[in-house]
């Protein structure tokens, strides 16, 4: 997929805040593959219910989401489902880790029917510079919130999508880490060509070249 396309959208059910400032809702907006962006509204604006429309989860919106030239809402689920196993992908708030599976198991979760050994030594690499390579065998059940969402991050780029989307998925780890992770962030989707979009409540407290919109 090279582009996902927002054609004038706007939440069926609800008035966001800010609305008329608005950079994306009631207007065109194009993510390009490969481009980076970093979205930044504050509580209110609609961030997980745009995020979450743009994986195709709900159509609660007027106007189209479109994959390419394709409108997300004339997609078959099966279209859909096939869309996340390369398109798109979505860390949501809540991280969604499988309790009763270790962390490993959660995050070769996303390489599907591939070979697992091959991802192992990637995993490994990205666990330790985020500083939970101790933590591959433990339940994700017994993992703090911020260690939960850094394994989530990492399950995110084992095998990385044409379009990474993050909802606040820095919200439990601090500076350092924020850096840290953003940083993997970059450099994995530099390596594959993918096109990052962050929602953000706020801009990132460090330097970055992401185009900043706001919702």
């Amino acid at each position: 997929m090279d582009n996902i396309i927002l054609e004038r959208i706007s939440p069926k059910y609800f008035t966001p805040r800010n609305i008329g400032q608005s950079e994306i809702w009631n207007r065109n907006a194009v993510f390009q593959k490969g481009k980076k962006f970093l979205v930044v509204a504050p509580s209110g604006s609609g961030k997980s219910t745009l995020a979450t429309a743009m994986l195709g989860t709900h159509f609660q919106y007027e106007g189209n989401i479109k994959y390419d030239q394709q409108p997300v809402k004339n997609l078959h689920l099966e279209q859909i489902v096939e869309h996340r196993k390369d398109g798109i992908s979505l860390l949501f708030q809540d991280v969604r880790l499988i309790k009763n599976l270790t962390v490993s198991e959660n995050i070769l979760l996303r390489v599907f029917n591939q070979d697992r050994k091959k991802f192992i030594p990637k995993m490994k690499a990205y666990a330790e510079i985020l500083g939970i390579e101790n933590l591959l065998d433990k339940k994700a059940e017994n993992c703090s919130y911020g260690e939960r969402q850094r394994s989530a991050i990492i399950r995110s780029l084992i095998n990385p999508t044409d379009f990474l989307v993050y909802d606040e998925c820095f919200s439990h780890l601090d500076l350092d880490n924020k850096k840290i992770a953003f940083s993997l962030i970059h450099e994995v989707s530099q390596e594959s060509g993918s096109s990052v979009i962050f929602f953000e409540l706020n801009e990132f407290p460090f330097e970055h070249e992401y185009q900043i919109l706001h919702l």
